[in-house]
């Protein structure tokens, strides 16, 4: 394993990425309600970041965090 597959596996990091996809939800979702995207099109986009969030807690439940549990990443 080098070290670049040892860094995508940190805590940290997947905490970082996990926290740039809901925000990417979060501004997709703003634009829905502005009304500059269209609502289909908003769905299609989030769809790529719901994956990489389930794809993320899966990975860290895997070293025992459920961030179902966790308030902080509610509140994003």
């Amino acid at each position: 394993m080098n070290e670049e597959e040892v860094l995508k596996d940190t805590v940290e990091y997947l905490d970082e990425k996990l926290r740039e996809a809901i925000i990417a939800v979060n501004n997709i979702a703003a634009k829905v309600y502005e009304g500059t995207l269209d609502s289909y099109e908003g769905f299609l986009q989030t769809e790529k970041y719901n994956k990489i969030i389930v794809e993320i807690g899966n990975k860290l439940k895997e070293k025992g965090i459920d961030i179902t549990q966790i308030p902080e990443y509610q509140q994003l």
